[in-house]
């Protein structure tokens, strides 16, 4: 496991330049969220749920979040109990923690130097133990866009003792709740800049991490507005990162890493309704994938939904497992899991020819996996699958991928449905799963033929 970050840093270097992206062995990931005595009393299930947890495929768990930016949580104090259970857990299901030091706001939830050198070192990773990826603060600018000195000055403090104490480890920065352009343009290579080296000739930071909830208006938002909008975002911060690459002299693995690491379709869900808009619905598990797409796309290190179940009140109910004591799968679950235990290799290009229809793609040594997400509400297409760009259909419903194969897919998708086809690296069909409202309602995983 050791050398398998060095093996994706590398061959992402190689992938970026020939327009074709490595996807990341952390890409599918979550938040651990809620845990029993987590925050003021309110019931946290995890601890009960890590086999499910594990069963979903996710490779990264993020330890962060508002109530994990207070020093007096107890996975701070001395004795470190809570911490370890947590990190013992994630590494029970074969994933990796990513562990956030608050706060960064320059109030008295800051760590101070010491604490965290102490911690870093106490959690050195050997042997697939401790630690090895960190971000620091959370939503530091939420509510003050102006604290970016500040956080600047935290970051400036804490860092290069991280790295003094560990050069081994990667740095995050700084988990805020959107992508901020003039704020974030100031620390990636202005001005604030912390891309660069620290005086100890180690780079400062390996990443950037944002959040984004674009909102759930209507369906249309969900479907198009939402996933436009992280698109947007996440190319805004390809640039940033692209030229402060460019300006110290970051090539091949030691280019500037991202992940979007909290997302849902809202901030306030409104309903539990699967049927409906919100981060409980079919439509939202649809979402989820099409994020995850994007991340593969773009070559994201990690992607962690918001969040694994959080279920006592209904306005923060955005978990991928529903209530206890049945903690049943629900659609942003089966779709986590149809792509992260089937999507590897590389981001494949697809194409398709209606607007409410996407398609994601993998392509591996062995295999190619194609994801079609019919999102219209209404309409059922026949459809070709087709596996060269030279290939014309006449159905409703025509989805494209380029590999030069003489190969074509028939079939029929339902309205609000996904399917996901594992083909064979000459085109035949080895496995067939299809997902759809229907089974949604009635709390059933997808068909596999």
């Amino acid at each position: 496991m050791k050398n398998i970050l060095l093996s994706f840093l590398l061959l992402l270097s190689i992938t970026q330049s020939a327009n074709s992206q490595k996807i990341s062995p952390w890409l599918f990931g979550q938040n651990h969220w809620i845990g029993d005595e987590d925050e003021d009393g309110r019931p946290g299930y995890i601890h009960l749920l890590w086999p499910k947890i594990g069963e979903s495929g996710i490779k990264m768990v993020r330890i962060g979040g508002n109530n994990y930016n207070n020093r007096n949580h107890p996975i701070f104090h001395p004795d470190r109990k809570r911490l370890n259970s947590i990190l013992d857990s994630i590494r029970s299901i074969g994933a990796e923690p990513y562990f956030q030091i608050p706060s960064g706001k320059g109030d008295t939830r800051d760590l101070t130097v010491e604490e965290v050198v102490k911690l870093v070192k106490e959690y050195k990773y050997v042997n697939g133990k401790g630690i090895r990826f960190y971000c620091i603060g959370n939503e530091p600018l939420l509510h003050d866009r102006q604290n970016i000195q500040k956080v600047y000055d935290y970051v400036k403090k804490l860092a290069p003792a991280m790295k003094a104490a560990d050069p081994t480890i990667k740095i995050f920065i700084f988990e805020e709740c959107d992508l901020f352009e003039d704020q974030h343009r100031r620390v990636i290579g202005g001005d604030l800049d912390l891309t660069g080296k620290d005086k100890n000739g180690n780079w400062m930071v390996d990443g950037i991490t944002f959040h984004r909830y674009p909102g759930a208006r209507d369906r249309d938002q969900v479907v198009f507005g939402g996933p436009n909008d992280v698109r947007f975002k996440t190319k805004m911060l390809m640039e940033m990162m692209d030229k402060a690459n460019k300006k110290h002299g970051r090539k091949s693995a030691e280019k500037l890493l991202w992940g979007l690491t909290e997302f849902n379709v809202t901030t306030s869900n409104p309903d539990r309704e699967v049927a409906g808009i919100g981060n409980t619905s079919f439509l939202a598990g649809q979402f989820i994938a099409e994020i995850y797409g994007i991340g593969m796309e773009y070559g994201a290190f990690t992607m962690n939904p918001w969040c694994i179940s959080e279920t006592d009140q209904l306005k923060t109910d955005f978990g991928f497992l529903g209530a206890p004591m049945d903690f049943l799968p629900r659609s942003s679950y089966y779709h986590t899991q149809l792509m992260a235990t089937n999507m590897k290799g590389s981001f494949l290009p697809t194409t398709s020819s209606n607007s409410y229809v996407h398609s994601i793609a993998s392509i591996s040594d062995d295999e190619i996996c194609v994801m079609i997400l019919n999102r219209d509400k209404y309409n059922n297409f026949d459809f070709d699958l087709m596996l060269s760009k030279d290939k014309f259909s006449r159905k409703g419903l025509a989805v494209h991928i380029d590999i030069g194969l003489d190969k074509i897919i028939t079939g029929n998708i339902p309205n609000q449905t996904t399917m996901l086809f594992v083909l064979s690296k000459t085109g035949e069909i080895k496995k067939q799963y299809m997902y759809g409202i229907s089974h949604n309602l009635k709390n059933l995983p997808p068909e596999v033929r």
